[in-house]
């Protein structure tokens, strides 16, 4: 049996491929939204076999697929009742120009 050895962004990029996978499977709308993704990379990415995220995974090697939310810092610093209120009703991504 292989053991491989992921750092940190490695396995947060598995965990986040794999969730955005599973959840186009079962609401492929509602995945978009909550990712943020347009159809294009929704369908890439339902696309793709466990083997086929796990070598995307090996490749991109220490570089996050995911940056964080805009507003991160703003919600950390929320007192916690307000976060997920907050959270769902700000877009996590900055609006383009």
């Amino acid at each position: 049996m292989s053991h491989v050895k992921l750092s940190d962004v490695q396995c947060i990029n598995l965990n986040v491929l794999t969730a955005i996978k599973i959840g186009i499977l079962h609401d492929k709308v509602a995945t978009c939204c909550r990712f943020s993704l347009d159809a294009a990379q929704a369908e890439h990415l339902g696309s793709l076999s466990t083997d086929q995220i796990w070598a995307i995974v090996a490749s991109v090697g220490h570089a996050t697929l995911f940056p964080p939310r805009h507003d991160l810092l703003a919600l950390l610093q929320t007192p916690l009742p307000l976060a997920g209120p907050l959270a769902t009703v700000r877009s996590p991504v900055l609006p383009s120009r």
